[in-house]
C-alpha cells in the first residue's frame, strides 16, 4: 500500500469515489474494488431515503460497518465519499468492540446479496 495515502492508524484499504460512486483512488485491500463501492453507495442511497417523519432533522455524518477483525469507516467530504478499511489487530493484538454483530449485509433489489467483509 502507497505510505502516502495513509489516512488513519491500521489502516488495510481504502476507497474514494465521486458523489455518483465513481472510483476516483484506491488502494490496499479496497485497491479497484467496484463491487465494494456499488455496495456502499447502496448503502448511502438508503440512508438518503430515511422518512423525515421518523427521523427528523437527522443527517448521516459517517456509517461504521463493524466486523469482528475489521471495520468500515464511511463519510463524504468535499463532494467525495471516503471509506476506510481498518483494522482493529494492534501488533498483533485484536481489540473488542461492543457490537454483537460480526457480520453486515445489504440487501437491494438489484442485488441478491451482497456481504462487505
Amino acid at each position: 500500500m502507497d505510505r502516502e495515502k495513509l489516512i488513519v492508524p491500521n489502516q488495510i484499504g481504502y476507497l474514494i469515489l465521486k458523489e455518483d460512486g465513481a472510483v476516483l483512488e484506491s488502494g490496499g485491500d479496497l485497491k479497484n474494488d467496484e463491487r465494494s463501492a456499488n455496495v456502499i453507495m447502496g448503502l448511502l442511497n438508503l440512508t438518503e431515503s430515511i422518512d423525515e417523519s421518523f427521523m427528523p432533522y437527522s443527517s448521516c455524518e459517517r456509517i461504521t460497518i463493524d466486523y469482528e477483525q475489521h471495520y468500515y469507516s464511511i463519510c463524504m467530504s468535499n463532494r467525495r465519499i471516503y471509506i476506510v478499511k481498518i483494522s482493529k489487530s494492534h501488533n498483533g493484538i485484536t481489540t473488542t468492540t461492543s457490537s454483537s454483530s460480526s457480520n453486515s449485509v445489504y440487501n437491494d433489489a438489484s442485488d441478491s446479496g451482497a456481504v462487505l467483509a
